[in-house]
C-alpha cells in the first residue's frame, strides 16, 4: 500500500497500530509555511516591462536577491513580508485553449506563516504591478484562497504548506523520520510516497518513483 499524505495523516489513519517510537517521530514532523494564492482573469497580456518576462511560463519577482532573502526569512520569523517573493504563472501565453479568445489568465502565490489567513493580495498585487505597469487594470476577476482555505481544500497542506513539510538541512533527507528506507513505515506493506519523503516537494515526481522502488 502506497500511502500520498503526509505523517499528520498517517498517524490519522494508523493510530495506535504504529509502534509508540515511530508515533513519536511523527508528532515531531515540522511542517513550513504556508501559501496565500491569487487566481486571475485578465482582459490582456501581463505587461511586462523586461520583455523576457513575457517569455517565462513561470515567473519569479522578487527584485535583488536580497530583498527576496529579506522576504523569506520574515516570513520564518512568523511575519508577513510589504514585498512578498511571488511565484506566478502565466499558461495563457502558451496555451490558448485556456481562455477566451482575446483574454488571458494567471495565478501566484506567496509564503506566508504556517497557517496564515491574511489577505495578501494587495501586497502580491503590488509585486506585479512593479514589474508590470499596468497590471491592475487588466484584472477583470480573480479568486483569492489563504493558507487555511488552501488546507481546507487538500488536508495534506498542513496549514497551507505545500511542500509536504519543512525543508531544511534537519528535514532534508530524515523525511519524515530517519530510517534507512525513509518510504517504508512499521507496517509491513505500507509505504509512503508523498513530499513528506525524499527528496521532499516540487515538479518532480521523485518521491513516488523511489517509494515505488522501494515498495518493489
Amino acid at each position: 500500500m502506497l500511502l500520498d499524505v503526509t505523517p499528520r495523516q498517517l498517524l490519522a489513519l494508523a493510530g495506535e497500530r504504529l509502534p509508540d517510537r515511530y508515533r513519536r517521530a511523527l508528532t515531531r514532523y515540522r511542517y513550513g509555511p504556508g501559501v496565500f494564492k491569487l487566481d486571475w482573469a485578465l482582459d490582456g497580456p501581463i505587461p511586462w516591462t523586461a520583455p523576457e518576462a513575457a517569455r517565462g511560463g513561470t515567473v519569479h519577482l522578487g527584485g535583488t536577491l536580497e530583498e527576496v532573502v529579506a522576504g523569506e526569512a520574515a516570513v520564518s520569523r512568523g511575519e508577513h513580508p510589504d514585498r512578498p517573493f511571488v511565484l506566478l504563472v502565466q499558461a495563457s501565453r502558451f496555451d490558448s485553449t485556456r481562455v477566451p479568445d482575446g483574454k488571458h489568465s494567471a495565478w501566484g502565490y506567496c509564503h506566508v506563516p504556517n497557517g496564515s489567513t491574511r489577505d495578501m493580495t494587495a501586497a502580491i498585487e503590488a509585486q506585479v504591478e512593479r514589474f508590470a505597469p499596468g497590471f491592475g487594470e487588466l484584472i477583470a476577476a480573480r479568486s483569492a484562497m489563504d493558507s487555511a482555505e488552501v488546507e481546507r481544500r487538500n488536508p495534506n497542506y498542513v496549514g497551507g504548506d505545500i511542500n509536504g513539510g519543512l525543508q531544511d538541512i534537519r528535514q532534508l533527507f530524515t523525511r519524515p523520520v530517519a530510517r534507512p528506507v525513509p518510504y517504508s513505515t512499521p507496517l509491513p506493506g505500507v509505504f509512503l510516497c508523498s513530499s513528506s519523503t525524499p527528496p521532499g516537494g516540487g515538479v518532480h515526481g521523485m518521491s513516488g518513483y523511489w517509494a515505488a522502488r522501494a515498495a518493489l
